[in-house]
């Protein structure tokens, strides 16, 4: 009995060309984790660049840039305008990259408060970003519709743009007036307004 198994041993042994089960020519696991380089994400939404970073091993935080710390929603509702580690960094698989991301309706500065009793300019701004600006203004009797004429309920303001108001931006109708203002959502065509979306 002792033979079989050394003669069953010696077989496997050369079966595998005398080295041990497992070892021969395969590269080691550990090795080939190594570094690889950070694909560039900004600019792009942030649903494309976590999908992208995820897909690489890479793990995903995300801040808001203009530091006003919003949640993030709807991922598709927000742009990549910075990373760290930066594109084409050399760092190793499962590094965490930290996304500064805004919305498309952000301004790229900040804008003076509106003056009571004028309204203010807000197509182009998000819907609920919209009404903030218009209560400031001291307007509080506002509506919204879907721009689009499909009757779609704007359920989640920060989701929709708005494209149309219906009191025009400078004038100074009694603060009683109803305000209404067309939106669109996030990604959907802004027609002439020229609205990022």
């Amino acid at each position: 009995m002792k033979i079989l198994v050394a003669l069953l041993l010696l077989a496997l042994a050369g079966c595998t060309g005398g080295e041990p089960v497992g070892r021969g020519n395969q590269p080691s696991t550990s090795s080939s984790q190594g570094t690889s380089k950070v694909p560039k994400v900004a600019d792009l939404r942030l649903s494309e660049a976590r999908e992208l970073l995820a897909a690489r091993g890479y793990r995903v935080t995300e801040e808001d840039a203009t530091g006003q710390k919003r949640p993030i929603l709807e991922p598709s509702n927000w742009v990549v305008v910075s990373q760290s580690p930066e594109a084409d960094a050399e760092v190793p698989g499962g590094t965490q990259v930290t996304l500064k991301v805004r919305k498309p309706t952000d301004p790229s500065s900040s804008q003076a408060p509106p003056a009571k009793g004028t309204v203010p300019n807000v197509v182009c701004l998000d819907l609920q970003k919209a009404q903030d600006t218009l209560q400031a203004a001291g307007f509080y009797l506002l509506g919204s519709e879907d721009a689009t004429g499909q009757g779609r309920n704007q359920v989640v303001d920060r989701n929709w743009v708005v494209v149309s108001q219906s009191a025009s931006a400078g004038s100074t109708p009694d603060p009683k007036t109803k305000i209404t203002l067309g939106a669109v959502k996030f990604g959907e065509p802004t027609g002439a307004s020229g609205c990022k979306s």
